[in-house]
C-alpha cells in the first residue's frame, strides 16, 4: 500500500463530478462504513479522468482507487468518533482554494459560471460536505502517523532486509555553489526599456491588441507566449510595486509604466474580484551593457584566481561579491527544491549549469560565463563543484537521508496497516463482492472475519 493522503477526489473532485452527471455513468453502493458510502461512480469518475490525463490504467488501478475511497471514509467516520476538529472556517478556505483554481483555468468566474450553468455560490455549497471530509481525513491521518520517527538501527535494520538485488539504483547527484555578478544597469539602458513599453502602450491606446503586444515583445518567459496573461492572481502573490499598481487599476484599464526589481511593466486589468484580479502585463528587461558585462566577467576572473590560490575561501568571496540573495544566504550553494537541502539529482539542475559541471572535477570552480539570473537579467557567474556522487546502488554511507526517508514511509505504512485492522472491527462495513480480493482489502477483509 502506497501511504499517501487520502485525497482521491483533489483538485479534481468538480470536474470529476459534473464528468459524472453529464455521462451519466450507471451507479450502486460498493462500500459502505456506518453511515459513509462508497459509490461505483466514485471510482469510475476517477478512472475516467486519469485516463483523459494520459494516465495508463492497469488491473490493479480499480482495486486501488477502492481502497484509497474505503480508507478516507473510515477515517472520517473514526475523525467523528475521536471528536478532531474541522472549523467552518477551514472549509471555506479549502473551497475558495480550488475554485479559484478552476476559475484561472477557465480564464473568470463568468466564463466558469457561464460553461456550468451554475454560479460558483451553488458548486461551494454542494461540495461543501465532501471537502470538510477530506479536511477530517487529512486529520486522522496526521494523527496516526503525524508523529512516526526511526533510530539509525531502525534505518540500518530497514537497509539490511531489503534484498541485494531489490536495492534501489541513485542517480548522479551534485552539490554546486555559485557566485553571480549582475551589474547595475545604467541610466541609459533603463531609459531605453521605458521608452520601448511607452511606445508599445500607445500602440495599444490606438487599438493594437494587447495580446499581440505581449506576444512580439514581452520578456516574461511565462506569460509572453500566452498573450501576457497572468491568470487570477491575489494579494500577496505578486511584488509590492507590481501589486500596488494592479489593484488601483480598474477594469479594462493600462497601468502606468511600473518598475519592479524585474524590469519595467505594462499591465493590464481584466477583471477585479475582491482582492483578486484577473490580469495581464508586457515586461520589457533593462540590459546590462557589453562593457558592464565584461567587467563583472573580469571580477569573477580575479575572484576565482584568489579562490584557487587559497587567499580567499568559496563562501567569504560569495559572501562579499555575490550580487544573488537566494544562495549567497546558503553560502553560495544552490538548493534542491524538492528536498530543500543542497544535494541535487542531475535531472534537477538547470541546463546551462549542468553541462558545465558535468564535466568538471570535485574541487575545481569553473571560469566566468555570461548567463541569465533568477530575475531574468544579464549575468556572469563562476560554480563551484563541491561533490558528487557516482550513480550507484544505495548504500548506508552515500544514501543514509534516503534510507532515513523510505524507513520511515515503511514505518508510517506499517502503523496505518495496525490502525486499519483495529478500526475495522469497531464500525459497521461492507465490501462489495467485486473488491474483495483487491490486495488491499485483504487485511480489512481478514479482520472483518476475525471479528465474526
Amino acid at each position: 500500500m502506497k501511504l499517501k493522503l487520502i485525497n482521491v477526489l483533489g483538485l479534481l473532485m468538480i470536474i470529476n463530478s459534473m464528468a459524472f452527471a453529464q455521462n451519466k455513468i450507471a451507479d450502486k453502493v460498493v462500500g459502505v462504513i456506518d453511515n459513509k458510502v462508497v459509490l461505483q461512480s466514485d471510482i469510475d469518475i476517477q478512472m475516467n479522468q486519469m485516463a483523459a490525463q494520459g494516465i495508463k490504467l492497469t488491473v490493479d488501478t480499480r482495486c486501488y482507487l477502492y481502497q484509497q475511497f474505503m480508507m478516507q471514509k473510515l477515517m472520517v467516520v473514526q475523525a467523528n468518533h475521536d471528536s478532531l476538529p474541522v472549523t467552518a472556517e477551514e472549509v471555506n478556505n479549502e473551497l475558495d482554494r480550488r475554485m479559484n483554481y478552476f476559475v484561472s483555468q477557465v480564464g473568470s468566474k463568468e466564463k466558469f459560471e457561464e460553461y456550468y450553468h451554475k454560479p460558483i455560490a451553488k458548486f461551494k455549497e454542494e461540495f461543501k460536505d465532501a471537502v470538510q471530509d477530506q479536511l477530517m481525513a487529512q486529520r486522522m491521518q496526521q494523527k496516526v502517523i503525524g508523529d512516526v520517527k526511526v533510530s539509525p538501527i531502525e534505518v540500518k535494520k530497514y537497509f539490511d532486509e531489503i534484498p541485494k538485488d531489490s536495492l534501489p539504483y541513485i542517480n548522479a547527484e551534485y552539490e554546486i555553489g555559485e557566485i553571480l555578478i549582475a551589474p547595475k544597469v545604467s541610466e541609459a539602458s533603463k531609459n531605453e526599456a521605458k521608452k520601448q513599453l511607452i511606445d508599445i502602450k500607445n500602440k495599444i491606446l490606438n487599438g493594437v491588441s494587447f495580446e499581440s503586444q505581449a506576444k512580439l515583445y514581452s520578456e516574461d518567459p511565462g506569460s509572453g507566449a500566452k498573450g501576457g496573461d497572468l491568470g487570477l492572481v491575489e494579494r500577496g502573490q505578486m511584488v509590492p510595486d507590481f501589486e500596488s499598481a494592479l489593484f488601483k487599476l480598474k477594469d479594462g484599464e493600462l497601468s502606468d509604466i511600473i518598475e519592479t526589481q524585474f524590469g519595467y511593466h505594462l499591465i493590464k486589468m481584466v477583471a477585479k474580484q475582491g482582492e483578486k484580479a484577473k490580469a495581464k502585463h508586457i515586461l520589457i528587461v533593462p540590459k546590462s551593457g557589453k562593457n558592464d558585462l565584461d567587467a563583472a566577467v573580469y571580477q569573477l576572473d580575479t575572484i576565482r584566481r584568489k579562490i584557487l590560490k587559497d587567499s580567499l575561501s568559496f563562501k567569504k568571496a560569495c559572501d562579499k561579491y555575490s550580487t544573488d540573495e537566494v544562495s549567497k544566504a546558503n553560502g553560495g550553494l544552490l538548493q534542491n527544491p524538492n528536498s530543500g537541502n543542497t544535494l541535487m539529482d542531475a535531472q534537477l539542475v538547470e541546463p546551462d549549469i549542468f553541462f558545465i559541471v558535468d564535466s568538471m572535477k570535485v574541487g575545481q570552480i569553473s571560469k566566468p560565463y555570461i548567463c541569465k539570473n533568477h530575475e531574468g537579467k544579464d549575468a556572469a557567474r563562476i560554480l563551484w563543484l563541491k561533490t558528487k556522487t557516482q550513480p550507484h546502488k544505495a548504500n548506508m554511507k552515500d544514501d543514509y537521508s534516503k534510507l532515513q526517508d523510505a524507513a520511515v514511509q515503511k514505518k508510517q505504512q506499517d502503523k496505518m496497516q495496525d490502525w486499519i485492522k483495529r478500526t475495522v472491527t469497531k464500525n459497521y462495513i461492507v465490501i462489495d463482492d467485486d473488491y474483495k480480493n483487491c490486495e488491499g482489502m485483504k487485511s480489512w477483509t481478514s479482520a472483518l472475519k476475525a471479528k465474526q
